[in-house]
């Protein structure tokens, strides 16, 4: 009985698939009719199966021989040599700078426990060096030329001072040789008062160009 009424169950079955047959040329509705026809032949399955006319289908659970996402393959395991020279590297486990102020104790293992091969504890004195500060030779350069600079500036500043009391000075004595001239009687004394006023002239002229430099 329970075996009439499965091959009754498959007819069932095939007529619902064969509703979803291919009726077009174009691949994506192909494709989805036939995620259609198996939609339809799970659902019946499972009302079967629920209905104890067939076994239960099992979930699946992944095949347990594929590798996972991440996990080393085989072009990514350490040959021997390889393995044997990473398990045997020396390691820093440990560095105190407690127990002893001023020191600091390194602790060092090889295979995972205290090391054989070398000093398994180290303790170093703690020194404080003072370097000299490294500049490459373009900082150099623009470091002399700004000093340049500011020496240069330095003497343009105390230059034009020097000519403004310079200038100040043959100003208030050309003001009293102009007095002296005007108020003199001989032109002899007179002449002599213009000499010294057109020579302050000349040497005003003389540091206004240099003033314009």
């Amino acid at each position: 009985m329970k075996c009439i009424t499965y091959l009754t169950l498959l007819v069932a079955v095939y007529a619902v698939a064969s509703r979803a047959e291919y009726t077009t040329n174009d691949w994506a509705a192909a494709q989805a009719q036939w995620k259609a026809a198996r939609v339809a032949w799970t659902n019946e399955m499972a009302k079967a199966a629920a209905a104890g006319l067939v076994t239960p289908r099992k979930a699946k659970t992944g095949n347990p021989k594929r590798r996972q996402p991440g996990a080393a393959g085989p072009s990514q395991v350490l040959s021997k040599p390889q393995a044997s020279y990473f398990n045997s590297r020396r390691i820093c486990v440990k560095r105190d700078v407690e127990t002893l102020p001023g020191y600091v104790i390194t602790t060092w293992h090889r295979n995972g426990k205290l090391d054989t091969l070398a000093p398994a504890v180290i303790t170093n004195q703690l020194k404080q060096i003072i370097g000299k500060e490294q500049h490459n030779p373009i900082q150099e350069f623009a470091e002399q030329m700004r000093q340049r600079a500011q020496e240069w500036q330095t003497l343009a500043t105390n230059a034009t001072a020097r000519i403004e009391r310079v200038t100040a000075a043959l100003d208030e004595r050309r003001e009293e040789y102009v007095e002296k001239r005007d108020a003199a009687v001989l032109p002899t004394t007179r002449a002599i008062y213009q000499a010294f006023i057109d020579a302050i002239d000349r040497i005003k002229k003389q540091l206004e160009k240099v003033e314009g430099d």
